[in-house]
């Protein structure tokens, strides 16, 4: 059992995964691990197999309902 590999999760994966917003986070994290380089963030999201998936945010909302007025 000691041929067992513990791959680490990267964080810029993990991060851009979990986000709703992709495009305002491939700039936080070209800010933050890449010096603001976004260029250098796509290639390096390229080498790693990161495919972009569009899906957007919907914007489903329902509507609200009308406020309850208590008389006093």
């Amino acid at each position: 059992m000691n041929n067992l590999i513990y791959l680490n999760k990267d964080p810029i994966l993990m991060e851009l995964n979990s986000s709703v917003d992709k495009n305002s986070a491939k700039k936080m994290l070209a800010f933050k691990f890449f010096n603001g380089d976004v260029g250098l963030l796509e290639e390096y999201l390229s080498d790693n197999t990161y495919e972009t998936v569009n899906n957007s945010y919907n914007n489903d909302f329902t509507e609200p309902k009308s406020q309850l007025e208590f008389s006093f």
